[in-house]
């Protein structure tokens, strides 16, 4: 019989929870390691529609991205909309497992698996961000950037800089990476571009002035990817049952979008 440990292990193993950054929260967040395990869903996030899905597929553990305590809680009011999921979970047995920037970070991990998708050969060892990919043949700026809105389903992907600059090396962060230092740390591992997503103003600004080139991504399209990694994985290694939610969407509206 497979226990809620057997899947946990299995993502331990290709993302170790203690590389997760100092901030995360990664790990098991309700339930019993060694209850039994019939299935899992792999989501982003956690919110009703998934548990509902996992409930209706025999699910015994979801696992996510985006842990669902994040904060620390003071009360277990669960009329908190970010609670609901969570207390679902707790009152039908369902366990509830974060795999965050450990996965970001793993070598073959989520930040790898996307420098693929954009056929870039990724090339940093070790558990650090940015990654850095290689393409086999240099792409342009403009071209990479409706690469990724093509194939991450991101219609909103933006660049900046010279569309016609040839692009080599690039550097990739997943989620909201878009800040002043991973730019910085970027520019010094020699990447040509620099994508991620949640950029603030000051640091396109910055981006803009000093000539180099950033890509923007939506913080939903860049991770999506992450529930078919891990669903691979634990398909991999014969645990039973493992399924990819089909019920998340990306929050905000697309309604009017051409």
């Amino acid at each position: 019989m497979f226990k809620i440990q057997d899947a946990i292990s299995v993502i331990e193993r290709f993302a170790p929870p203690d590389t997760a950054e100092e901030y995360d929260n990664p790990g098991l967040l309700c339930g019993s390691p060694a209850d039994a395990l019939t299935g899992v869903t792999v989501a982003l996030d956690l919110n009703p529609a998934v548990v509902e899905e996992a409930k209706e597929n025999g699910s015994d553990l979801i696992v996510t991205h985006h842990p669902a305590i994040f904060a620390p809680i003071y009360s277990v009011d669960i009329s908190r909309p970010e609670l609901k999921a969570l207390a679902e979970c707790v009152k039908h047995g369902i366990a509830v497992y974060a795999a965050h920037t450990n996965v970001d970070k793993a070598e073959g991990g989520l930040t790898d698996r996307v420098l693929s998708i954009l056929g870039a050969k990724p090339e940093t060892e070790g558990a650090t961000l940015p990654k850095i990919g290689v393409f086999p043949e240099p792409v342009t700026l403009s071209a990479l950037c409706s690469r990724a809105a093509g194939r991450l389903g991101d219609a909103r992907a933006a660049y900046v800089g010279r569309g016609d600059k040839p692009i080599r090396r690039a550097a990739l962060i997943t989620g909201a990476g878009g800040d002043m230092e991973s730019l910085h740390m970027a520019k010094e591992l020699g990447a040509d571009v620099f994508l991620s997503g949640e950029f603030k103003y000051h640091v396109i600004r910055f981006a803009k002035d000093a000539d180099y080139a950033i890509i923007a991504l939506g913080h939903y399209e860049s991770e999506m990817p992450f529930a078919g990694l891990v669903a691979g994985w634990l398909r991999e290694s014969g645990i039973p049952g493992v399924f990819e939610a089909a019920s998340l969407e990306n929050p905000y509206s697309t309604e009017g979008r051409p």
